[in-house]
């Protein structure tokens, strides 16, 4: 329900270019709102989840992400939709929580395999997406007197595809009041007795809980990042049709990278998870490069879709290092979330700046196709993890 919401803007982005005369510019800049306000929350909210449980911070996070979405009814300008995408980036921090919920249940032996199974809950983008392109387009309408797509339903003053936002919220409150009454904490809990401070001290550790970052920035990257600039991409460069872009290509991207976390948290309880990565990220090398050269569509595609199935793997690797090396799942995991988010932020500003200035994408995903070269090293060497030792 988090990921659904958090990819709204997304999905959004090719109609309010066509209704309200935005660029592609800003359209990718609003998509990369919710990313950005997700960096922000995330490492707090890990802190919060590893003090008060998960229970308690998940419930009180699905409230409060239904306050904008019924504020969402009144966004008119450029300004209010760029400070709503913002405040929907809660959605995205959701992981942060569930991640250390769901780690404090389970042994090491089986984390990977659970984290990765929850994990799956990334395809709720291309719920969201897909519910957002299908309301508009066959239910709700465009904006009131929009000629091309008129608007269809109608509730007091609002009608057309503003509709949307309480559409996704009513789900939402639900959603809150299910996981208040059905979801519990672990009995084993090991940290509800310790100071936010002593948590936080993580962050002070050394080097390997930034080295763990940046790989997790990198691999749910790939998900934050396209997800985000992958319809605007689509329809402004090789000119696909705004509904297909919305309803098709990009949801089976969050598709791609859902499958693959199950697996990559599997493979990663059974063998070498460093070594997996180097594989993973030397493999996403090779596929940015192949998006630079942007030769044709189906290229396009192939990489990106590669890139997917390769990120979901990875992330979930990444995510089963956390519990293998820190004691504060939740501060740790909150610190990679917004590592993640905030990636999908920077590189959809970069590749927006890249379509302004230089008009054209290439630049962008030569910075991408960079940090996956710096990510592959991290791994192959072990750089930071050769004299790191794990829990038992």
């Amino acid at each position: 329900m988090g990921f659904a919401v958090w990819g709204l803007f997304s999905a959004l982005g090719p109609f309010l270019i066509k209704w309200y005369a935005f660029t592609p510019t800003q359209a990718l800049i609003l998509a990369a709102m919710p990313p950005f306000f997700a960096t922000l929350a995330s490492i707090p909210l890990g802190i919060v989840a590893d003090r008060y449980g998960g229970r308690r911070v998940f419930t009180l996070l699905l409230l409060s992400l239904a306050l904008p979405l019924f504020a969402g009814l009144f966004a008119e300008s450029y300004p209010a939709f760029l400070f709503l995408g913002l405040l929907l980036g809660l959605g995205g921090a959701s992981f942060v929580v569930g991640n250390a919920h769901v780690s404090s249940w389970y042994p090491k032996s089986r984390q990977g395999t659970a984290l990765g199974i929850f994990g799956l809950g990334n395809i709720g983008i291309s719920i969201g997406m897909v519910a957002v392109t299908f309301l508009i387009t066959h239910v709700l309408g465009g904006p009131a007197g929009d000629g091309a797509l008129p608007a269809r339903l109608t509730l007091g003053p609002f009608s057309g595809w503003r509709l949307v936002f309480p559409a996704f919220a009513i789900p939402t409150l639900l959603m809150a009041l299910v996981y208040w009454f059905f979801a519990s904490d672990s009995p084993h809990r090991p940290h509800k007795d310790v100071t936010l401070r002593e948590i936080a001290a993580v962050y002070r550790s050394g080097t390997l809980v930034w080295l763990v970052t940046y790989l997790y920035w990198t691999a749910f990257g790939t998900l934050t990042f396209f997800a985000a600039t992958m319809p605007t991409y689509l329809v402004d460069q090789w000119h696909v049709d705004t509904t297909q872009a919305s309803m098709v290509y990009t949801p089976l991207l969050v598709v791609c990278v859902a499958i693959t976390r199950p697996l990559g948290g599997w493979l990663s309880d059974r063998f070498d998870t460093l070594k997996l990565l180097g594989w993973m990220f030397g493999a996403s090398t090779l596929l940015a490069l192949l998006m630079i050269s942007q030769v044709s569509l189906h290229s396009q595609l192939f990489a990106i879709y590669s890139l997917a199935l390769l990120s979901g793997a990875a992330a979930a690797a990444v995510v089963k290092l956390i519990p293998t090396y820190f004691r504060h799942v939740g501060a740790v995991s909150g610190l990679a979330k917004a590592a993640g988010a905030a990636c999908g932020f920077a590189m959809t500003v970069i590749l927006a700046a890249s379509k302004h200035f230089l008009g054209g994408y290439a630049l962008g995903y030569t910075v991408w196709a960079l940090m996956n070269l710096a990510a592959f090293y991290i791994a192959f060497s072990r750089v930071g993890f050769r004299h790191a030792h794990a829990l038992h």
